[in-house]
């Protein structure tokens, strides 16, 4: 269950709406606005993710939950608090693991973001636009999907070390997507790549079995 922001996991997911003139206008919303996928139910928009990678606890009201979030100049990582990330204009998701530990290796890869400086650009939305209207050509699939290595080390004797492929650039729902996925988990069907829009995350974890969902009553 999820009832509070004290319940919420590494791994969570939750989409809302981008605060602020820049980057809440400029370049979400307008980024947003291109890409023709878009969910809204009353208050709530889905314009904007991030994704929880610090639980809270109830018994230490200074310990709040934390997260990581896209922004322009590089990904990063906030507390949450309430009046920003529980009311009625977000909507907190938790997806099933594939095998234990899934969602705090999730965690670990979106703070990976934060630490390589990923950053995104009105160019990301512009290319993700035209994809997504149709022109599928390879060098825009090609830019779409630049990538750089990494490497999460594990402590000697434990699990195997996460190795795969950090995306150049990500805008929000792509920073998620991209957590999960290089922890082994499908979290979009039918996209190709990284063509993941805030309103397709929305969506599909609104209506796919087995996710728990979050929001105030």
């Amino acid at each position: 269950m999820i009832t509070s922001l004290a319940d919420l996991r590494p791994g969570d997911i939750g989409i809302t709406r981008m605060g602020g003139f820049i980057p809440g206008f400029m370049p979400v919303r307008v980024g947003t606005a291109l890409l023709k996928e878009s969910y809204q139910v009353g208050p709530f928009s889905a314009d904007h993710a991030l994704i929880c990678v610090e639980a809270g606890s109830r018994a230490m009201e200074y310990a709040k939950p934390r997260a990581v979030q896209a922004m322009p100049r590089g990904a990063e990582e906030i507390a949450l608090t309430p009046a920003k990330h529980w009311n009625n204009t977000v909507r907190w998701f938790r997806l099933p693991e594939d095998y234990p530990g899934q969602a705090e290796d999730a965690a670990a890869i979106a703070r990976l973001f934060v630490s390589e400086k990923v950053p995104y650009s009105f160019v990301s939305y512009l290319a993700l636009a035209a994809w997504s209207r149709g022109l599928k050509a390879e060098r825009l699939e090609r830019w779409i999907n630049r990538r750089r290595p990494f490497t999460i080390a594990r402590p000697e004797g434990g699990a195997m070390a996460i190795r795969g492929l950090l995306p150049s650039e990500a805008i929000c729902s792509v920073l998620v997507d991209q957590a999960w996925s290089l922890a082994g988990k499908r979290v979009i069907e039918g996209v190709a790549r990284q063509c993941v829009t805030p309103g397709m995350l929305a969506l599909q974890l609104s209506e796919r079995e087995g996710v728990i969902q979050g929001r105030p009553a």
